[in-house]
């Protein structure tokens, strides 16, 4: 039996595999739909819906439960710490696709806060009986209208363009519940804008550390020199019971051989396996943060799960290095030694920490005046030659928070990835050095 065949069989192998067949094609298939959504992780079904666009997912859509659409908003919705509202508005055309009732439901299964958000951002209203009602703008695209119950009075607010208009949105409200409605508005008059927002922030961010995406000054301790000294080894069973699955789109780069994925191969143990897998969830999730990436872009978070992946094998391959053991025999039975040790996010720091030495090399090249006179030359006075280009692209991408490796790609000249072992650490040096003692010579 070959060796392939055997990372075939493992429980790892099988995850992975799991992992891949819960995409959106295979669900919108199936004849059990409302069970397949039922049983995603908040996360999960996020990716799947922004995987297949919400233009062609709506009857995934459709049996989102409360927790899953509101994992979805907070992932989609908010740059940083401003409230997207159109974002939202994107969210909100696609239910309105199935009619006002679905509309209806999609919106108050939101947070509350998030609702008093989207209506504060969007309409200004008024109680005739006590507030002094301006005149309405003469030419204003969408006149001034009455709810229903005849309450209270609503004028849009033009600063976004949506696609559902916000009467169109209250009207498909009140259908499906007066007194909600009612209530709505009259608790979106209370709060200023800007106080509903803070406390929506609030909550949101709450929620997305359960699915572990950390503030911003947390998810940077992934850039941080790790500790020297070799921890004691870890408990084996998983530290929070409710163990997170892998999204498909993290799956398929750890598919990819890799010494990680070596590695997690001989792990035997499914809950021992489950949490480590949880944590490779997690790991990605702070290193998108730590990117300043947006989850919505599935090509980008591909790319950062495969940084992820590449940058835990090269911290474990450097951990192996410094305790002289021969990478040839055995290194995926020691690296897996290491997860008993080390946590995913540690053995992240140390492959980061490999990289730190280039990075250190490329700035003093910047510190000869050759090198920095090519280096900083305005692009209508740069080389033709693609190779130029190639090796700028090379330097810029070591010269970042994370060294990657750039300049491999004649077609995409600014493509990064992560360095995945130290031949590719030893190589990046080896081309610096002739690069260096070329501009200089």
């Amino acid at each position: 039996m070959t060796d392939n065949k055997i990372v075939e069989l493992t429980p790892f192998r099988a995850d992975l595999i799991r992992s891949l067949s819960r995409r959106g094609e295979r669900i919108l298939a199936a004849n059990d739909l409302a069970d397949e959504v039922a049983a995603l992780e908040p996360l999960e079904a996020y990716y799947i819906v922004r995987e297949i666009g919400l233009d062609q997912a709506l009857p995934i859509l459709l049996e989102l439960s409360q927790e899953q659409l509101e994992a979805c908003v907070d992932l989609d919705c908010w740059n940083r710490y401003d409230f997207a509202v159109d974002s939202l508005d994107e969210w909100l055309t696609a239910f309105a696709l199935a009619g006002p009732e679905a509309l209806a439901k999609a919106y108050f299964s939101l947070d509350y806060v998030v609702q008093l958000l989207y209506l504060a951002q969007t309409v200004t209203v008024y109680d005739p009986d006590t507030d002094q009602v301006p005149q309405e703008e003469k030419g204003k695209d969408t006149p001034r209208a009455a709810t229903p119950d005849g309450f209270f009075l609503l004028d849009v607010k033009n600063e976004v363009a949506l696609k559902t208009h916000p009467f169109s949105l209250l009207d498909a409200l009140y259908q499906y519940d007066p007194s909600a409605s009612h209530r709505l508005l009259s608790d979106s008059r209370v709060d200023l804008p800007t106080q509903i927002e803070e406390e929506a922030l609030r909550f949101r961010n709450g929620r997305m550390q359960d699915i572990g995406f950390v503030p911003p000054e947390e998810a940077v301790v992934l850039f941080s020199r790790p500790a020297i000294r070799q921890p004691l080894p870890r408990p084996q069973k998983p530290a929070d019971s409710s163990l997170t699955r892998l999204p498909s789109v993290y799956a398929g780069p750890l598919i990819a051989t890799s010494l990680l994925q070596q590695a997690l191969s001989l792990i035997t143990d499914k809950e021992r396996l489950s949490g480590l897998e949880q944590e490779i969830v997690w790991a990605i999730n702070s290193a998108v943060i730590a990117y300043g990436e947006h989850a919505r872009d599935i090509k980008q978070i591909t790319e950062i799960a495969e940084r992820v992946r590449d940058t835990i094998s090269l911290g474990m391959e450097s951990l192996l290095a410094q305790k002289g053991n021969c990478l040839l025999d055995g290194a995926a039975a020691k690296a897996s030694d290491l997860l008993d040790v080390w946590s995913i996010t540690d053995l992240f720091r140390h492959g980061f920490d490999a990289t730190k030495g280039l990075q250190q090399e490329a700035r003093q090249s910047l510190e000869k005046p050759q090198f920095r006179a090519w280096y900083d030359l305005v692009e209508t006075n740069q080389s033709d030659e693609p190779g130029d280009r190639l090796e700028r692209a090379f330097v810029t991408a070591l010269l970042g928070r994370h060294s990657l490796s750039s300049g491999y790609n004649p077609a995409h000249a600014e493509e990064v990835k992560a360095f995945a072992c130290l031949a590719d650490i030893d190589a990046a040096h080896l081309r610096l050095k002739k690069l260096v003692a070329r501009i200089c010579r």
